[in-house]
């Protein structure tokens, strides 16, 4: 792939996961409107009342609500400034397929390189894994604000989606910090191009 033909291709794939990201966001908040707009039909009224936490409780809500919206901020800055937005937003790998991507991650936890023509796209791939761990303090600012706002509420639908949220964005981060040491380790088994595998975001 030439190299104009590959920039095309890396807008394109820029494109779609706008598209998937606009689509995902559109999605729930529409799913999210008609929960609201069901909550009396769908839920028992019981779920959604608010219950009448001590003041200590309703503190440590707001402390923890703010707290975790204090670490997404910090979270995002730090992947802005720290280059690892702008290297995942500019990375080749915008010009394959999902599939292929998964693929390619597939092979990094394995270590396992079944052609030569693969490995400068593992590597990129790795180096990509390897700065997914940024994405850990920012599902964590999540989760404690969600937390904060069950506090805040104590109503039994906020224990649902903690719950939910917690579990979804549990496994995520488990699976990233699996990964990270792995493609960690598949770098230094197979060295390349310090342009690659330089700026990991690790830190």
């Amino acid at each position: 792939m030439d190299g104009d033909s590959e920039r095309r291709e890396i807008k394109r794939g820029r494109r779609s996961v706008r598209l998937l990201l606009v689509g995902t966001v559109l999605t729930f908040a529409l799913a999210s409107l008609l929960v609201g707009l069901m909550a009396d039909g769908a839920f028992p009224r019981s779920w959604l009342e608010r219950g009448d936490p001590p003041d200590w409780v309703e503190v440590t809500g707001l402390v923890l609500a703010v707290l975790g919206m204090g670490l997404e901020v910090v979270a995002l800055v730090r992947m802005v400034r720290g280059g690892s937005y702008r290297a995942d937003r500019e990375s080749r790998l915008g010009a394959l397929s999902f599939r292929r991507r998964r693929e390619l991650a597939r092979a990094v936890r394995r270590g396992v390189v079944e052609s030569a023509d693969d490995l400068p796209w593992l590597r990129v791939t790795a180096a990509q894994m390897i700065r997914q761990r940024r994405l850990v303090p920012l599902f964590g600012g999540l989760v404690t604000m969600n937390l904060g706002q069950l506090l805040l509420s104590l109503a039994p639908i906020w224990f649902v989606l903690f719950g939910v949220t917690g579990v979804a964005f549990g496994l995520a981060c488990g699976q990233i910090l699996r990964d990270a040491p792995r493609a960690e380790a598949f770098l230094r088994e197979h060295p390349g191009d310090p342009v690659v595998t330089a700026p990991t975001g690790s830190g």
